[in-house]
């Protein structure tokens, strides 16, 4: 998996637990059971479920490892590929061709869901390789360069922000629902700073901004496509 997919994830998980991490929650048992009663789409792998024990590892990855420990860790094995036999790779050439539309992450999302392949035995690099190989990326024959809208070399180039509906919490016995406001830099894919509020509103951007100034420095460009309820009154 790439570096930026990695970081991701790690984003992805780091806001599940940065309310407990921030003291947001009167009982963390309670909300873990909250968390993990639904589906979350997670980068890269799709919808998937969590239990409590799982959230509890990452948040002891982070508090030992910082924001590294919530990437997904590297294979030991990386640079060795990993072989299948002859009658596996001709099925799975097979049934690319059969979906040659799809991009070839989720046509392996679909080979693990189905359970015809293990992710511990056969890897995504590897499908890859072999699809690659025989033609079978993309629409054509021939792979074109993937385009990115954004792409910068240097940090504080680029920052994104927006925001994402977080769970509900117990608040003087009412349920009220919380907001994930977070920027990442476009280049290396820190988080300057993210936070969960009970608003949706402006003011809960322009915390974040600022305390992603105050750790991070200037950015040279912002853009977020989140648009808050109150900005025009605000503007």
């Amino acid at each position: 998996m790439e570096e930026k997919g990695r970081e991701n994830i790690a984003l992805f998980r780091y806001g599940l637990i940065a309310p407990i991490l921030n003291s947001q929650v009167s009982s963390q048992k309670e909300y873990l059971a909250e968390v993990t009663s639904k589906v979350h789409q997670v980068p890269r792998y799709g919808p998937r479920e969590f239990t409590p024990k799982t959230l509890s590892c990452w948040l002891l990855a982070y508090r030992r490892e910082g924001f590294d420990g919530l990437k997904p860790k590297a294979r030991s094995d990386r640079g060795k590929p990993r072989k299948m036999t002859m009658e596996q790779e001709a099925h799975l050439l097979s049934l690319r061709k059969e979906e040659r539309n799809i991009p070839a992450s989720v046509f392996y999302d679909q080979l693990v869901d189905s359970g015809q392949i293990l992710p511990r035995e056969v890897s995504y690099a590897t499908v890859y390789r072999l699809l690659k190989k025989h033609g079978l990326i993309g629409k054509d024959a021939v792979k074109t360069p993937e385009r990115k809208r954004f792409a910068y070399d240097t940090i504080n180039t680029l920052w994104q922000g927006d925001m994402s509906v977080g769970p509900y919490l117990l608040v003087d016995g009412k349920k009220r629902e919380t907001f994930l406001f977070a920027f990442i830099d476009d280049c290396s894919r820190v988080v300057p700073f993210a936070q969960f509020f009970f608003s949706e509103k402006f003011d809960s951007l322009k915390t974040v901004f600022k305390e992603a100034l105050i750790r991070r420095g200037i950015p040279k460009i912002v853009y977020c496509d989140y648009v808050p309820r109150n900005i025009i009154a605000v503007m």
